[in-house]
């Protein structure tokens, strides 16, 4: 077993990996009753086209498949459904699918080792058939229209959409209609044989058991349970290019006022630091700048320019920083153009630096008071890093003034998109 250290928070993740492969991932808070548990596998949204296990060839998949996989592993072959399992074991289970992973989890207090097992036992256990494969597409395509029926959701897609040129992200999770309803069994059984190999997953678990026996018994339940050997799996690899796919978008939608999303996209490369700083500057320089206490979001409000605070965003996608600005207005143009006049002058002082690193240092520490914030940290961590490295906090710590400098002095808006959805009576 691997001891670690998260530091700076006198925290201690122990890991293991398994003869199959299973990455295992165990904090322990002794003075916790409650428990969570996330088995993930490394097989999202983004990944349509790759080179089956034991197969040769590039093989192209219906957007939407990992998220039809997922529904489909509540499927079982007889007896109690998997969320009639959980229950009857005091449980609460649930998963979710997004662009890089599909996770699966269960929280509860009591019957820990009943509800870790059978989490582990059931996405282990694939079930698909014609017949459950067609009541799915059915069920999936409902989700499909519901969301499709949410206007914001499809302004928020559509603006990550307009930023990127080959990557995928801002396509639908759950795939078009022609997708859901070409998916079949095979594919499904294909998609799951390649990535829901134990050496392509990861168990993340934080309860008040040791560390050691919580390992031993998914080593016990892992025993007897046989996997094809994988190798590194070949996916179709997408070069994203630093431009935007659109400068300026306009839809419509039954939206009351005009929405506006600002976005910028930049190479995380350029700033010559580690990506992780380097996203936590841009961050302090973002929220210093058009936070909702900022002197320019404060005019704007008190001019009646925007109704409610400017939504900040800061985040990595592949091998670029994206810094997104949302706000309600009807005066679009007077909304860009403050944006890109404040853009060309940036400015923090040493001391609002320093306050604003302190806040995010004091809201970090608050992850650890309770098991479901400090999963949401752990998870967090394997997203950006595809493990546990327990840096993260000290890298809050280690943020400084001359470096955030440097940050802001390579800072550009070269290459951006606005995105803007008003209403549908403004439609000619």
């Amino acid at each position: 077993m691997n001891k670690i250290k998260l530091k700076g928070l006198n925290e201690t993740v122990v890991h293991e990996v398994l003869d199959n492969g299973l990455n295992v991932y165990v904090l322990r808070k002794k003075e916790f009753n409650a428990f969570s548990c996330y088995f993930i596998t490394n097989f999202g949204a983004l990944v349509d086209k790759f080179i089956p296990i034991n197969e040769d060839e590039m093989i192209k998949f219906p957007k939407g498949i990992a998220h039809f996989l997922e529904h489909k592993m509540f499927e079982q072959e007889k007896g109690e459904t998997v969320t009639q399992k959980f229950s009857s074991l005091g449980g609460s289970c649930n998963a979710f699918t997004n662009y890089d992973y599909t996770t699966y989890y269960v929280t509860g207090v009591d019957n820990f080792y009943e509800n870790l097992n059978f989490l582990i036992d059931y996405v282990q256990s694939p079930y698909f058939t014609d017949d459950n494969v067609k009541k799915e597409q059915g069920i999936i395509n409902q989700e499909r229209l519901m969301i499709n029926d949410n206007p914001y959701r499809i302004f928020y897609m559509k603006s990550l959409e307009n930023i990127f040129v080959n990557y995928g992200y801002g396509k639908t999770i759950v795939g078009d209609e022609k997708d859901i309803y070409s998916i079949t069994k095979e594919d499904l059984y294909r998609c799951y044989n390649t990535f829901y190999n134990p050496s392509n997953m990861s168990l993340l678990v934080v309860s008040n058991n040791k560390e050691e026996d919580v390992i031993n018994s998914v080593k016990k339940n892992q025993e007897g349970k046989k996997f094809d050997r994988l190798g590194n799996i070949k996916i179709d690899e997408v070069i994203e290019p630093e431009n935007v796919k659109k400068e300026y978008d306009v839809i419509y939608d039954n939206v009351i006022k005009t929405q506006i999303s600002y976005a910028i996209k930049i190479k995380a490369d350029k700033f010559l630091i580690d990506i992780d700083k380097a996203l936590l500057y841009i961050y302090i320089l973002i929220k210093s700048n058009f936070g909702e206490i900022s002197k320019f979001n404060l005019d704007l409000k008190q001019k009646n320019i925007i109704d409610d605070n400017i939504q900040l965003g800061v985040s990595m996608y592949g091998d670029y920083i994206i810094i997104n600005l949302n706000v309600s207005s009807d005066n679009e143009d007077k909304i860009i153009e403050l944006f890109n006049k404040k853009f060309n002058d940036l400015n923090i002082l040493e001391e609002d630096f320093n306050l604003i690193k302190k806040s995010m240092i004091s809201k970090f520490v608050c992850y650890f008071m309770s098991v479901g914030s400090i999963m949401d940290y752990l998870y967090n961590d394997y997203f950006d890093n595809k493990k546990i490295t327990g840096d993260t906090f000290i890298k809050y710590k280690e943020l400084i003034f001359d470096e955030f400098k440097m940050v802001v002095e390579k800072f550009n808006i070269n290459n951006k998109s606005i995105t803007i959805m008003k209403p549908l009576k403004e439609k000619e």
